[in-house]
């Protein structure tokens, strides 16, 4: 699935709705649904990691498990490491991400706290 500018560069209409609490896939992909349900656990950070992780073991085995890990891990820590640096999202961007936000499910996860002015708007919408 492309967003936002990729698939405004590839000319493709998106529906961002359609993410929303969702976890799709292709089946094109070996073990597509642990790795994105996994994938899902890993940026919630609630209790669904445990037995996702183990479903992901019995399907990829440990390896592939760490491997997905790893991934997952290096795209979240592109966001802790902008928060700890003082990056914030631009004030021109605030409403496009709140917007954004609330059209694929995003306010549910826990970096929202990350970005108080997107949070407060939500808040304001809600």
């Amino acid at each position: 699935m492309l967003l936002s500018l990729s698939s405004a560069a590839a000319e493709v209409e998106t529906d961002l709705s359609s993410i929303h609490g969702t976890v799709s896939s292709s089946g094109s992909i070996p073990a597509e649904q642990e790795l994105l349900r996994f994938t899902d656990s890993v940026h919630r950070l609630d209790n669904s990691l445990g037995p996702n992780r183990e479903a992901l073991v019995k399907a990829i085995g440990k390896e592939g498990m760490i491997d997905a890990a790893v991934i997952s891990s290096v795209f979240r820590s592109l966001n802790i490491t902008a928060d700890s640096s003082g990056i914030r999202i631009d004030d021109d961007w605030v409403s496009a991400a709140a917007s954004f936000a609330t059209q694929t499910g995003a306010q549910a996860y826990r970096t929202l706290e990350n970005s108080p002015k997107v949070k407060s708007i939500l808040e304001e919408e809600g």
